[in-house]
């Protein structure tokens, strides 16, 4: 097992960890205001969840837990997951552990979007891969009044539109058109961290295989769709990395996926 040695004892019970291309860093809250600082994984602020490296988000879960010591596991704390777009790909077992630690209180939010509430002074920009600027200048925005943050929400929904994020209604119909046996692969909580969404689709278990001539009516549904919205679905089918298998109706919109 990979030891992650933490640089100091649990004084909080808000932790965040944030998730940039294929590094993760954890931070803790200290007090009240929701003043954030670094935390070290292995004495480093950063760690790498490359396929040699040990790592997993579920791991540093896992290790955080062993931290506390609680017999409670991490039903006590309030766990912020911050992850950019570009790490989706390292959320599927993020929903398992969470539920395995008994983890109550906890959040999965886009990083593009939470970003949208940093007010930058002239000239400045994000920077996401300095602990400093994430721990002083994201992390605090966590606290936006809810007024404040409903009305990010709403503009950050249309960032994620325009950036090519589809729906996750979009593709709870679509993708179980694209790849046979779709949903005994994924989990619906999967879908939504991956997608961004707060919401979980409300998917029947065990989830029914369509006839071909649904398969048919589906297809042409899906092909009906404005080119932005279908070419977004395609694009996020393509980033999984799930071991599907495309339905051959479909295989010539998906290629060798």
């Amino acid at each position: 097992m990979v030891t992650i040695d933490w640089d100091r004892s649990v004084s909080t019970e808000n932790y965040a960890l944030v998730l940039i291309g294929d590094r993760i860093a954890c931070f803790e809250s200290t007090g009240t205001n929701q003043t954030w600082r670094s935390t070290s994984i292995s004495g480093d602020q950063w760690v790498s969840l490359s396929s040699h490296s040990g790592y997993t988000p579920g791991s540093v879960l896992n290790q955080l837990s062993e931290r506390c010591n609680l017999k409670s596991q991490l039903a006590q704390m309030h766990i912020t997951l911050v992850y950019e777009l570009a790490a989706a790909q390292y959320l599927a077992d993020v929903s398992r552990v969470f539920s395995e630690l008994q983890c109550q209180r906890w959040e999965v939010l886009r990083y593009e979007s939470l970003a949208e509430r940093v007010t930058l002074s002239g000239g400045d920009q994000p920077r996401p891969h300095d602990v400093v600027w994430l721990a002083e200048h994201l992390l605090p925005a966590l606290a936006l009044p809810a007024m404040v943050e409903d009305a990010l929400f709403r503009a950050a929904h249309k960032v994620d539109v325009s950036s090519g994020l589809p729906d996750v209604h979009l593709l709870q119909l679509y993708l179980p058109l694209l790849f046979q046996n779709f949903w005994s692969s994924v989990s619906p909580q999967d879908l939504a961290f991956m997608s961004g969404s707060l919401e979980i689709p409300d998917v029947e278990s065990p989830f029914p295989e369509p006839s071909r001539e649904a398969v048919a009516v589906l297809r042409r549904s899906f092909l009906g769709l404005p080119s932005e919205k279908r070419q977004s679905v395609l694009r996020f089918a393509h980033d999984l990395t799930y071991h599907l298998k495309v339905r051959d109706q479909m295989s010539d919109l998906l290629g060798g996926v």
